[in-house]
């Protein structure tokens, strides 16, 4: 596949036409074009349809021929701990140690948590993904934002640690937290509020690579009157509203126990469930929840990884098929990619919900790892699908694959194929991924400053 410049004829004229192409539109209709294409102007997608159709209408400055590969929207990891992806080997280390992931976080720097999203951003693009979601685990959020520039990746972040009860952390997860760990959260519900809508200046540059969104730690971590600040801030401006919740069943079910009904019928009473609300991992969703959450048109972010887990714990009810069935949006995240990589996510999907008894077709995960990603951030309307007027973010795959054998589009690329078919990225109109390299990076140096981060973070809590 080769990128070809044109003269510019009497058509329209757009920036970029992706031809013989099979799209993977994951919009409402959900198609599946044979010999499409795609045309890009000004960053956003212009037209979309049978190749035959966009040649004729369109003379592009530049011209890319699929070779028959598959096009489909870029990949968005809706929740993912960006400033310990350099921590994913490290757990094993601390064991017998007393070294907890409470020192580690404590320790970082902004320079650590710029090394962490860097190397993530890169093994991001070269997986097919082209935007990532923290929910607010960063210290320095400067030190992360400068990587969407620098490889061309959207960043979704909010405030550092808003919570006003993280004594509650400790008592349920000890192997996550410190005394130091916790001294760089807020000192009293105040400090709390303050930090709440910090970051939202960043969604003033409407076509920034870097938005904002209000964001509590959760998991118990936060009053119920902090909730509710959050909820109506993130409703004032427009924005989603995200929080951990229901990771582990037991506290989640001793929460709903003091209550006398279920989380979610609480909050619904409470009028504090809307279109604006996110939830992290729920772990524990009861099926009288379902309706509920499909009603007030909750998201939902999966992380599966965790999810098995729970399950393995026992407790967990994992519905995160029956929801998305249910028309609740679901988005698919790595969390901490701890025992897989990028590129596994959908194929570790497609296990946990097996193992929940209910099977995800390859379709329902590649929405989930796209549309249904995008609209647990708030950014449906312009991301997640091939469709007009949307931004044009997406994949191009080899077309010699062994996974290409043209039965399941959707089960072959977004469950079992790997990063090595892919060929181009797409982030805004703009190629950062060209014959599978990130054309923004220096593999060489992002991998040695990672490892020399990690290095002297370990140096500094004493783990050998």
């Amino acid at each position: 596949m080769n990128m070809v410049t044109t003269d510019i004829g009497e058509k329209q004229v757009c920036d970029l036409v992706v031809h013989n192409a099979v799209l993977l539109t994951v919009d409402e209709a959900d198609r599946v074009i044979a010999n499409g294409a795609i045309a890009v102007r000004d960053g956003a997608i212009a037209a979309v349809g049978a190749a035959q159709d966009i040649l004729a209408r369109y003379n592009p400055r530049r011209f890319l021929d699929a070779g028959g590969g598959i096009v489909h929207p870029g990949f968005i990891d809706a929740h993912v701990h960006i400033s310990q992806y350099t921590s994913r080997s490290v757990l094993s280390c601390m064991e017998g140690t007393g070294v907890t992931m409470g020192d580690w976080k404590s320790a970082l720097t902004p320079e650590d948590e710029h090394a962490s999203a860097a190397l993530a951003a890169m093994d991001y693009l070269k997986s097919g993904y082209t935007g990532f979601v923290d929910p607010g685990t960063i210290f320095s959020p400067d030190a992360v934002a400068s990587v969407a520039e620098e490889f061309g990746i959207r960043i979704w972040l909010t405030d550092p640690y808003v919570a006003d009860a993280g004594v509650e952390l400790k008592k349920h997860f000890p192997e996550l937290v410190s005394d130091s760990f916790l001294a760089r959260w807020p000192k009293n519900q105040e400090e709390a509020f303050r930090r709440l809508g910090s970051q939202l200046f960043r969604n003033k540059e409407r076509n920034s690579l870097v938005r904002a969104f209000i964001g509590l730690y959760g998991e118990g971590t936060d009053s119920e009157g902090l909730f509710r600040a959050a909820f109506d801030l993130a409703r004032q401006h427009g924005v989603q509203m995200q929080e951990h919740l229901g990771y582990s069943p037991l506290p989640y079910r001793q929460r709903e126990s003091a209550f006398g009904v279920s989380m979610m019928q609480h909050m619904s009473e409470e009028g504090l469930l809307n279109g604006h609300v996110t939830f992290v991992h729920m772990n524990a969703v009861h099926g009288g929840d379902v309706p509920i959450l499909a009603a007030h048109e909750v998201g939902i972010v999966w992380c599966p990884y965790g999810q098995l887990q729970m399950l393995g714990r026992g407790g967990a009810e994992g519905r995160m098929v029956e929801l998305h069935r249910a028309g609740v949006k679901v988005g698919i995240a790595s969390d901490i990619p701890r025992a897989v990589h990028f590129s596994g996510l959908g194929s570790l999907a497609a296990v946990t919900a097996a193992a929940t008894g209910l099977a995800a077709s390859g379709r329902e995960i590649l929405r989930m790892r796209t549309s249904g990603s995008a609209a647990t951030v708030g950014a449906a309307s312009e991301l997640g699908s091939l469709e007009v007027g949307k931004r044009a973010d997406f994949v191009v795959r080899r077309p010699d694959v062994s996974e290409n054998l043209g039965r399941d589009y959707a089960l072959e690329f977004a469950v079992i194929a790997d990063a090595n078919s892919i060929e181009f990225v797409f982030v805004n109109g703009e190629c950062v991924v060209s014959q599978g390299e990130v054309l923004r990076a220096d593999d060489h140096a992002v991998i040695s400053r990672a490892r020399d981060s990690v290095r002297g973070l370990a140096a500094r809590i004493g783990l050998a």
